[in-house]
């Protein structure tokens, strides 16, 4: 089997299979909490540094691999900030986002497994790395998460992709984060504005280097299958989440905060 259908043979159907790529495609997705909650330093944090980011992202992977953003934001159900993933050299004006509502998670997550497709997002006519799906939150659903869950659960984008999770603030239900991502090892929390936007820049950074580098081929020049691929880029990812808590929360899980002499929510 060549690399190609290795990769790509996701979802079980690509009419391309045997032309040679041109390009290699990833994309990050950004899934962003808009409820009410958020409103304030919260919100105006998150902006700034995903403002900030977007020029970091250009070039993270290997050469000829082009990196798109698809950003998603929720409260009262759930909308498209990008109407479709968009290169991230051609996405450097971030579109400042504003809070209200609720926190309809289960919807956004079922409205992410609607374009976790080759017949949508993912349409790339070109090698497609599984996607890298960032969550960001500050409180507790408020819609049928499970229901959302369970629809991604069974998405094999989404089973093969890299996700990651991070908590802002005290107020949000941890264990409902480490369901998203099934590890707890890659759920992180920031305890205020700054350490808010050091997470994000980190996470952003690290999840687009990792999702965008092939691992197919072993030492042995032998072909990994898609699962032994998104498990090698896991193990990365894990190990990177615990070095990033390491240097930017002080802590080696993130249970020993409640251990740790942490103003919460400072500034906002």
């Amino acid at each position: 089997m060549s690399r190609q259908i290795v990769e790509q043979n996701i979802d079980g159907i690509d009419p391309l299979e045997t032309m040679p790529p041109a390009k290699k495609s990833m994309v990050i997705f950004f899934l962003v909490d808009t409820s009410k909650s958020m409103e304030g330093s919260k919100l105006e944090s998150l902006n700034r540094v995903m403002g900030e980011i977007l020029p970091e992202l250009i070039g993270v992977g290997e050469a000829g691999t082009d990196v798109k953003v698809a950003v998603l934001s929720f409260s009262s159900g759930c909308e498209w900030v990008t109407p479709e993933p968009v290169l991230i050299e051609e996405y450097q004006r971030w579109e400042n986002l504003t809070a209200d509502g609720v926190t309809d998670l289960g919807d956004a997550c079922e409205e992410l497994c609607s374009k976790l497709s080759r017949n949508s997002f993912l349409s790339a006519p070109s090698l497609s790395y599984a996607p890298v799906i960032f969550l960001m939150t500050d409180g507790y659903p408020t819609d049928d998460y499970k229901k959302g869950f369970e629809m991604l659960k069974k998405n094999r984008w989404f089973q093969y992709g890299l996700k990651i999770a991070l908590a802002i603030g005290s107020n949000v239900d941890l264990d409902v984060l480490k369901e998203f991502t099934d590890d707890e090892e890659l759920v992180l929390q920031a305890c205020g504005a700054e350490m808010l936007r050091k997470l994000v820049r980190e996470i952003a950074v690290t999840s687009s280097k990792i999702g965008s580098t092939s691992m197919t081929l072993t030492e042995t020049s032998t072909e990994r299958s898609v699962a032994e691929v998104a498990g090698a880029k896991k193990a990365q990812m894990v190990e990177a989440v615990q070095e990033i808590k390491q240097d930017i929360l002080g802590l080696e899980d993130l249970d020993d905060l409640d251990d740790m002499d942490i103003e919460f929510d400072e500034g906002w």
